[in-house]
């Protein structure tokens, strides 16, 4: 849960993006060559938890390490005046040319 709220707050203040890593066992050089390999979204999240776990999901989908999110909106849904949570996140993986050459 901590990993989640930095990774939200981190939203909102530029720094160096540290992804969540979502593989343990990185070596210094494999996560110092961690890229960028793209981007996934979720529109239908109702908790910040349940945003989280999909981000995860797709990631580990995607066979990335890491995930960091970029963007969060909350609207309500239709007749039933429930929050739904929509959310950008972009996944990351080794290069492995600079980790292993």
């Amino acid at each position: 849960m901590k990993d989640l709220v930095k990774d939200v707050l981190s939203i909102f203040s530029p720094h160096d993006v540290k992804p969540v890593l979502i593989r343990s066992g990185l070596s210094h050089r494999e996560l110092a060559s961690m890229r960028a390999v793209g981007v996934t979204s979720v529109s239908w999240a109702t908790t910040l938890e349940e945003l989280n776990s999909a981000f995860v999901k797709k990631a580990l989908d995607a066979g990335a390490v890491g995930y960091h999110i970029t963007n969060v909106e909350s609207h309500k849904q239709g007749n039933e005046g429930q929050h739904v949570m929509a959310g950008t996140a972009t996944l990351y993986n080794i290069n492995h040319k600079l980790a292993y050459d």
